[in-house]
């Protein structure tokens, strides 16, 4: 079962096999990421080459089916994308990877891939991403496109992230320690002032509001209410 994940991929090294229109998306993606790619194909896309002209993605020229090629490639991998139409490069590469512990992203088989890529998105500091999975890449898109819109039609929830982030730094920068703020970021967040400042937009007093509560939990001031406290640390 696939578990959704968000996971640093700077620095990691990246094999793509196919030169066209699929693997320079995929390419493109991490190298954004700023992992080291390369490209294994007979020809490559004329973006593909200007980005191996930027320095950006090492393109290597070889036949894909060529096994001992992958049994230099793949190990050296952390992530190997396969990005030709042709299926019969999937039993090749899975047990060549499997072998190597390599993570296998097959953009030519939703329901057999080890690694989604999802359609991806970000509002505001929330990113947010999409799959169904193969069943259907334009619903995907069709529902990140829904979930933007949605978010950049609800202001108050984007208050409310900047105000939970300045909380959150807040509480690190005066050394709270950590199961105490587990408790503060449920307790503060269901405040009523704090919360009707965030409703209207008052990002500044929300902040001031929240470090002053801070405090008071923090001398006993203020007893914590545990019936707001979802998830213990």
């Amino acid at each position: 079962m696939r578990i959704p994940l968000y996971i640093e991929f700077e620095g990691k090294n990246v094999l793509v096999i196919g030169g066209g229109g699929v693997g320079t998306v995929r390419a493109k993606k991490f190298i954004e990421a700023g992992s080291n790619v390369k490209v294994l194909s007979l020809e490559f896309s004329d973006e593909l080459k200007k980005l191996e002209k930027e320095g950006k993605v090492e393109l290597i020229v070889g036949d894909a089916f060529n096994e001992k090629l992958l049994e230099d490639l793949i190990p050296k991998s952390d992530l190997v994308v396969v990005a030709i139409p042709n299926l019969k490069i999937n039993d090749i590469v899975w047990r060549i990877a499997k072998k190597h512990k390599t993570l296998v992203n097959l953009a030519n088989d939703a329901e057999r891939t080890e690694v989604v890529v999802p359609f991806e998105d970000e509002v505001e500091g929330i990113r947010f991403a999409v799959t169904t999975e193969g069943k259907s890449g334009i619903v995907a898109r069709k529902v990140k496109e829904a979930f933007r819109k949605l978010l950049e039609e609800d202001e108050e929830t984007i208050f409310f992230l900047k105000a939970m982030e300045h909380l959150k730094k807040f509480m690190k920068s005066h050394n709270v320690p950590v199961q105490l703020r587990m408790k503060l970021y449920f307790v503060i967040s269901a405040d009523p002032e704090f919360r009707k400042l965030v409703r209207e937009g008052n990002v500044d007093k929300a902040r001031i509001l929240a470090e002053k509560l801070v405090d008071e939990y923090v001398s006993g001031k203020r007893k914590i209410d545990e019936s707001l406290v979802k998830i213990q640390f």
